[in-house]
């Protein structure tokens, strides 16, 4: 409260007083640090997608500025892209605690070191081995029968393991049949 004294056009005291309330105006920070996930990140009716500094000014119940800050950082989720080519005799493939037996793309989430997600992707592909059968019936007088190599020269299974154009197992499997020949003796 403050008073003026003067005098009045009268020549009398003329005493003036004012009442002066100085009102406050407000402010307020808030930090915030959000995954991309939970964007957009909606702060005093606005939709904020990227990190920075953002402020919002409106009147305060006193009719002052209110200037609420909002320090707003944007934490990155992480991914990770895996292609692995296997074939059969190696499975199952073991992939962050997982056995995969079968071609497919396979994801894992976890959190990563900020606290968001973290999704990693594996595309494996099991490539194929290859087989194949050959059956043989030959006379003894053809003996040896060659074949991928080698002699042979009795009846029975054989295999042979090569690789494939995928560079998988290639099993060659051969039944041979040495056949019988019949003596047949005159009178």
């Amino acid at each position: 409260t403050y008073t003026y004294t003067t005098t009045n056009s009268q020549g009398c005291d003329s005493v003036a007083t004012l009442n002066l309330t100085v009102k406050t105006a407000s402010t307020s920070n808030t930090t915030v640090s959000v995954c991309t996930t939970s964007l957009p990140y909606v702060w005093n009716g606005t939709n904020y997608t990227a990190s920075g500094t953002y402020t919002y000014t409106a009147t305060n119940s006193q009719g002052c500025d209110s200037v609420a800050t909002l320090n707003l950082t944007v934490k990155t989720t992480s991914t990770s892209t895996t292609n692995v080519s296997i074939c059969p005799s190696t499975l199952p493939y073991v992939w962050n605690g997982t056995n995969y037996t079968a071609s497919g793309t396979y994801t894992y989430t976890t959190t990563n070191s900020q606290g968001c997600d973290s999704v990693a992707t594996l595309n494996l592909t099991v490539k194929t081995t290859s087989t194949s059968t050959t059956n043989v019936s030959i006379c003894p007088s053809a003996l040896p029968y060659v074949w991928n190599g080698t002699n042979y020269t009795a009846s029975g299974t054989y295999t042979y393991t090569t690789t494939n154009s995928q560079g998988c197992d290639s099993v060659a499997t051969l039944n041979l049949t040495v056949k019988t020949t019949n003596i047949v003796t005159g009178k």
